[in-house]
């Protein structure tokens, strides 16, 4: 019988959208021009996902493709070009649902901004209006300074993440195979390691703590000194496909209160194994190509993963 690492390949093939799939869920339309959107959803696009009208859906559209991968040209060149070769148009889908509250209501109209890579869905997330890296904004605590600046300067220089989904209108903290934003949420180590074993993640933490002593910290509030902790070791990259749990695949880590952007490794959930990843831009730039790509199997990291 196939191991899940064994058979991680197929999963990443079962567990993507495909273009039949995506069009058959978007039943509002799949549109590459705002103008083409109809009448009655234009105002709940402008809105957005969150219905406060902070994330940019429009002005993405209309900027389209080249300016939203133009930064990867020079620091992530290798999925450049794939984006080039093998992935379509920007486009916006329009996933309608039914308002259980009021189900005599018009269905709730939810955008969703994506690529086609070679008949597989791509999601990019757009950033405030205004406030992406570009225009000055970083997260609250600076975290993408803790990223290799040439993975935050191209893949989040202008977006708010990407991820490969496994549906097509998906909760926007699912995120896994491309880089992910921290507003759209790093996964702490704990949770990684709950998806490893949850029956064995807290042995599994106090070994990561005897490792890393700072990968959880204590802030205080400025007000009342009240001590908190926050988990500052976080995956900003998981290669298994989304509902894929278990010791396989790859995850990369950064502590988001560091500025030395060193990126640590686990495979296939050896903990006692962390490693470093040498040269990450170049790893993950050609991972990136190989996803978008779709090329067959599992990415090997193992040319620029070194022992700790």
């Amino acid at each position: 019988m196939k191991t899940l690492a064994q058979d991680i390949g197929h999963l990443m093939e079962v567990k993507s959208v495909s273009t039949e799939q995506y069009l058959a869920k978007m039943d509002g339309g799949v549109y590459v021009h705002f103008e083409d959107v109809p009448e009655e959803y234009r105002l709940d696009i402008e809105l957005g996902r969150d219905r406060t009208g902070t994330y940019d859906y429009v002005g993405m559209l209309q900027r389209r493709k080249d300016w939203v991968v133009e930064p990867l040209k020079e620091l992530q060149p290798y999925s450049y070009r794939a984006f080039q070769e093998a992935v379509g148009p920007l486009l916006l889908g329009v996933v309608l649902i039914k308002n259980l509250i009021r189900p005599e209501d018009p269905p709730l109209v939810r955008p969703i901004m994506f690529f086609d890579a070679t008949g597989r869905m791509i999601e990019v997330f757009p950033t405030f209006l205004g406030g992406s890296y570009e225009d000055g904004h970083d997260t609250v605590r600076g975290t993408l300074q803790s990223l290799p600046a040439a993975l935050a300067r191209s893949w989040l220089w202008r977006t708010n993440g990407w991820r490969m989904p496994s549906e097509p209108f998906q909760g926007p903290l699912i995120n896994r195979r491309l880089v992910c934003h921290p507003m759209q949420g790093w996964a702490s180590i704990e949770d990684v390691l709950k998806t490893y074993d949850p029956k064995r993640w807290k042995w599994m933490m106090n070994t990561i703590l005897k490792r890393f002593p700072d990968a959880v910290v204590t802030h205080y509030h400025p007000d009342d000194g009240s001590p908190s902790e926050w988990t500052q070791m976080r995956c900003f990259l998981d290669t298994r496909p989304p509902g894929v749990s278990g010791p396989v695949g790859d995850q990369f880590f950064v502590f988001d209160e560091h500025r030395d952007q060193t990126v640590y490794h686990i495979h296939r959930g050896d903990i006692d194994n962390i490693r470093i990843l040498r040269d990450p831009a170049d790893a993950i730039d050609r991972y990136c190509a190989h996803t978008l790509r779709r090329h067959p199997g599992e990415f090997d990291f193992s040319p620029w993963s070194e022992p700790l």
